[in-house]
Formats: C-alpha cells, structure tokens, sequence
C-alpha cells in the first residue's frame, strides 16, 4: 500500500504543478519600449481567445484580441510635449470568469529638444526673401505655434506656423524691409520658446562697420579692415587719443555716438575705450561722484548705456563692445574693474544688440596682469611697455576674437 500512497501523491503533485502551468499560461502580461523615435511600442500576451481593453494614462487607447502568445502592438501611441511620465493599462477576462490586469511604464523624452528653429538664408539682405523654418525631430507634427519677427525701429511681423500631421517641417516666408537685427521667436505648443536672430544686410549685401573708442582701438582697427575685406565690410575708424566717458571735458561721448550714428549709419560698431577713464561724474541727481564706487558705476554705465542704444539704432546695427584688461598699474587696475562693470551693467539693458567681447577675461584672467598669454599653444608678447595697450600681436588677437564673435552671431 506504501508504494500505491506514494504514486497517488505522485501524480496529485504533478497535476498541481499542471495547473499552475495552466495558470500561468493565462497570466496577462503588459510591457511598454521606445518605438524609434516620437512613438510607444507595446508587448502583451494574455489568454487565447480573450480580448484585451488598453488605456494610455486613463485615456482609452483601443482593443487586441489575444493569441496566446506574446504579441507586439507597434506605434501604440505617440510621445507627447504635455504627459512625459506614462501608464499603460490592460484589462482581459480569463477562462475562470475573472478579469486579468497588467500595467506597464515608461518615460518619454522632454520636449526641450523636440524642435528646432532654422533662420535661411544665412546672411539675409533687406527685401530679399527670409525664411524662418520649424523643424520637428520627433517628426508627428500635428502642432501650431506661433511665430513673430521684430525687426529695426519696431518692425512686427506675426504668423501661425501649422506643422501638419506626420510632417516634419513648417516655413515662413517674408521679406524684411529694413537692415538690422530681426529677433525671431517661434512659441511651441507645450514646449519651449524658440529664438533667433536674422542679421539683415542692407540691400546691397554691404556692411558698414564703425572701429570707435580711445586708443585702444588703434591697431585692432587697422585689423579689422584688413580681414573683413573678403566679406565685403567697409570698415571707418575713429580713434579719439585720450579721450573718456568720464572726460567730457575732452570730448562728450554720448553726444559724439549719436553723431557717429546718424552720419555713418553703421551696419555694426566695434568699440574699445576706457583706458583714460577714472574721474568724478554726476549722477542722475546732479551729485558729484568719485570713482570706483557703486555711485560711479552705476553713473557711468548709465552714459554707457545711452552709446549703446545711439550705436543699436534701434536694431538696425549691432554693437560689440570690449572690455579693458587689467594694466600693470594698480591705480589703473582699479579703475578698469569699475569700468569693466558698469559696461556688463549697461550691456544687460541691449539683450541682443549689444555683445562684450570680454578681452579682460582673455588677456588677464583672474584680472591680474600678464605681459604675455598663450595663443595656439605659443606663448606669446601682448602688452606694449606702457602696461596698458596691446602690441601688434595683442591687438591681431583681439581683432580675431571679435570677428569670431561676428561669424559666431550670424553677423558676418
């Protein structure tokens, strides 16, 4: 009877063991993966013959009949700008009369990414076609955004640009009247702001640039004409030897920057001054203030700032702006940090039409005073004896420097 016992319990164990298998045949399984890029793929297997219902974060999303057999439901939903974290849910009766659940997860990339402004022709002249194109990398298009370009003297065009279903690409197509900087800004539905700046030629395809300052422009502008030549930049120069903001009593800079400007009209203005700087000035309450404290700051970035805008032209030119490097001397040093701070001050009131070109920071990092700096590896002689100017190969590296920021900016 023993050996009877242990095959009944033999066989009982093994049809507990079938059942379970059968079971688990039936389990409903529900998994979610990255279907390329811009959509969701979907695997689940479940009980043959049931039909399963799915929902994408509560939302219905269709139904599948099951086979049995792990089944993958391609494209089962596309990424979205509005819900990044997402549930997928699937609900199947089974043999037995119960209802059969599974859930599965996943997380989709952000839409910071997801589009792309373009700005063509790369260098634009005034009445000449501009094209401003929004491209989608996830490629579903089904958006509208809307678009606006500003333009000189307060110019605004505004158009809805309408990303078709499954396209890739929208456009449009307008023809700026005037020379300048034109800002262009695409709102994206659920996603970031889009921004870019058209440099506008005039329609000659000409650039006028104006090389102003102390003597510090002096050599650079030399430089400057000598390399922008290719790009058809006519270059003026205006160095005026010893002159200040802070020394009207020499030259009025405010007043002779809205000279410059109204005359020559420049398409862009290169400026380097400050080097003779460092006396009282009036604050906009009349009070008479000595260098370096935030008073004079504050004062000078203030006539700073009032060149800026003469030199902007209200967005027909753009303006690039150095800053000192530290002198040798202590007292000058001194001096050119202010200066170098209230220019960062008045330059925060131009987003835009104002760029410094932070030689300080090139030449004498940590603002301390080098005769020599590395340039390609070489070191190399940048400062003439007076501790203050820049040599021959000081002031070719400096012209470099801002012509890279011209190119890098669209400018040129």
């Amino acid at each position: 009877m023993g050996g009877v016992d242990r095959r009944v319990f033999a066989w009982a164990a093994l049809l507990t063991l079938l059942i379970a298998a059968r079971a688990d045949a039936q389990e409903l399984t529900l998994g979610a993966h990255r279907d390329g890029t811009g959509y969701i793929a979907l695997t689940i297997s479940g009980p043959q013959g049931a039909t399963a219902t799915l929902t994408d974060t509560g939302r219905p999303l269709g139904q599948i009949a099951l086979t049995g057999a792990p089944q993958e439901i391609k494209r089962a939903a596309q990424w979205s700008c509005r819900v990044q974290h997402r549930t997928f849910h699937a609900e199947a009766p089974t043999p037995s009369g119960t209802v059969s659940t599974a859930d599965a997860a996943i997380t989709t990339p952000r839409c910071a990414k997801r589009f792309t402004l373009k700005v063509r022709p790369a260098q634009p002249r005034a009445g000449r076609p501009l094209t401003v194109l929004l491209v989608d990398r996830w490629k579903l298009g089904g958006v509208k955004s809307h678009a606006c370009a500003r333009g000189p003297l307060g110019r605004k065009r505004c158009r809805t640009l309408n990303l078709r279903e499954h396209r890739k690409r929208a456009a449009w197509r307008f023809r700026p009247g005037l020379p300048g900087s034109w800002r262009i800004q695409v709102r994206t539905p659920n996603g970031p702001t889009k921004r870019d700046t058209a440099h506008v030629r005039p329609a000659n395809g000409h650039l006028s640039l104006l090389a102003t300052g102390d003597s510090m422009i002096q050599i650079i502008d030399g430089f400057l004409a000598q390399r922008l030549q290719s790009d058809r930049v006519g270059v003026h120069s205006d160095a005026r030897i010893s002159t200040g903001i802070s020394k009207p009593f020499m030259l009025n800079w405010p007043f002779h920057a809205r000279e410059q400007a109204s005359h020559l009209h420049p398409d862009v203005t290169v400026v380097f001054i400050g080097a003779n700087d460092g006396f009282p000035l009036r604050t906009s309450s009349g009070r008479r203030v000595d260098c370096c404290g935030k008073a004079w700051i504050s004062a000078y970035a203030q006539r700073a700032s009032g060149m800026m805008a003469s030199y902007a032209r209200r967005g027909a030119g753009s303006v690039y702006w150095a800053t000192l490097p530290a002198a040798r001397s202590a007292s000058f040093r001194r001096v050119y940090r202010a200066v170098n701070q209230a220019l960062r001050d008045a330059a925060r009131r131009h987003p835009g039409e104002v760029h410094l070109i932070r030689l300080a920071s090139r030449f004498t990092p940590g603002f301390r005073f080098r005769q020599s700096i590395l340039w390609h590896g070489r070191s190399v002689s940048v400062r003439q004896p007076d501790g203050v100017h820049l040599n021959v190969t000081g002031a070719s590296i400096a012209a470099t420097l801002i012509i890279q920021a011209m190119r890098r900016d669209g400018v040129i």
